[in-house]
């Protein structure tokens, strides 16, 4: 599916809604998936921003993810993301296309 996504942290901590206006939002295919975490030794969910050319990650996959509303063609999804060997709390704002 075909979105828009805007992050709503950065390394864990709250953007302003300022700061997050401020920066386009990313376009790509979005995928959820369950997928093995070798890490954890178990199954969790995923969340992945796509480019639809290459299938390549746009952004850090979003590990644990969680659906927390859907109206419409907006969507908010929390989880993991991984920077660095570093994980930090992430939020997607995401917008259907």
């Amino acid at each position: 599916m075909k979105v828009y996504v805007r992050l709503l942290r950065q390394c864990g901590k709250n953007l302003l809604a300022a700061e997050v206006k401020g920066v386009p939002p990313r376009a790509g295919v979005r995928e959820v998936s369950e997928q093995r975490d070798t890490d954890l030794g178990r199954s969790t969910v995923r969340a992945r921003l796509l480019d639809e050319a290459t299938n390549n990650d746009i952004l850090p996959q979003l590990k644990s993810a969680t659906l927390l509303w859907a109206k419409g063609n907006a969507m908010r999804f929390t989880g993991v993301e991984q920077i660095d060997r570093s994980d930090y709390a992430q939020t997607w704002s995401v917008e259907v296309q």
